[in-house]
C-alpha cells in the first residue's frame, strides 16, 4: 500500500483535476485518502493545499524527466516507421497529462515556477526532439529553408489538437478513430518531407504542369 504521503498526492491530484483546486478541501483529500476527515493528519505531511498541489506537479515533473523518450527508440532508419512511432508515443503520452494539464490550466498561476519548468521539460523538450527528427530527415542542419522548430509545432500541434478534443467534447473530431488520425498524419508528414527533400520547387513544378496542359 503507497506511503500515507503518496496516497495523499494521488487523491489531491485526481480531486484537483476533476473539482478544480478551490473547491476541494483538506477534509475532501483526507478522506479519500482513507484518513479520518478533518483528522489532521494531511497536516502532518503538508502545510497547506497550495503545498500539497506544488508536490503533485513536482512528483510528475521528476516521473516525466526519469521517463524514455521516443528519441531512445530512434533510429528506425524507415521515415514511416519513425513517424508512427512518434505519433503514437505523444497521443500515448498526451493520454498520461490530462489530469496535469487540467491543473496547470486552472491553477498554474499559483505555482509559476514549477508551471514553467513542466513546461520546458514537456512541451519545450518534445518539440525540439521534433525539430531534431526533422533535421535529420531533410538536413535542413544546413538548408535553412526548413523550420524545423515551427514544423515540429505543426505536427505535434495537430496531435495535441486530437487528443484534446476528445477531453473537452468527449469524442475526437468528426468521431476520427485514432487509427485513421495516425494514419493520416503519417501520409501528410510523408509528403512534408519528401517535399523538403526535393531539389525542385514546388512551384516549379507546378509551373510546369500547366505549361504541359
Amino acid at each position: 500500500m503507497p506511503a500515507t504521503r503518496d496516497r495523499l498526492i494521488d487523491v489531491a491530484l485526481q480531486l484537483f483535476a476533476e473539482r478544480g483546486f478551490s473547491a476541494t478541501t483538506v477534509g475532501d483529500i483526507e478522506e479519500g485518502a482513507g484518513l479520518t476527515r478533518r483528522g489532521r493528519a494531511f497536516y502532518r505531511h503538508f502545510a497547506s493545499k497550495d503545498e500539497v498541489l506544488a508536490a503533485c506537479l513536482e512528483r510528475h515533473l521528476r516521473d516525466v524527466e526519469g521517463m524514455h523518450s521516443v528519441a531512445d527508440m530512434m533510429p528506425l532508419g524507415d521515415l514511416r516507421s519513425e513517424l508512427t512511432l512518434m505519433c503514437r508515443w505523444i497521443l500515448m503520452e498526451l493520454a498520461n497529462e490530462r489530469e496535469v494539464v487540467r491543473i496547470l490550466e486552472q491553477e498554474g498561476d499559483q505555482v509559476p515556477e514549477l508551471r514553467d519548468r513542466m513546461r520546458r521539460s514537456l512541451v519545450d523538450a518534445a518539440h525540439l526532439q521534433g525539430a531534431e527528427f526533422i533535421r535529420r530527415w531533410t538536413k535542413s542542419s544546413i538548408d535553412t529553408s526548413v523550420d524545423a522548430e515551427a514544423v515540429a509545432a505543426v505536427l505535434i500541434g495537430a496531435v495535441v489538437n486530437y487528443r484534446r478534443t476528445e477531453w473537452t467534447f468527449g469524442a475526437a473530431p468528426v468521431e476520427l478513430s485514432e487509427e485513421r488520425f495516425v494514419l493520416a498524419w503519417v501520409a501528410t508528414g510523408m509528403r512534408l518531407f519528401e517535399s523538403a527533400t526535393t531539389k525542385t520547387p514546388v512551384r516549379t513544378a507546378r509551373a510546369g504542369r500547366s505549361r504541359d496542359r
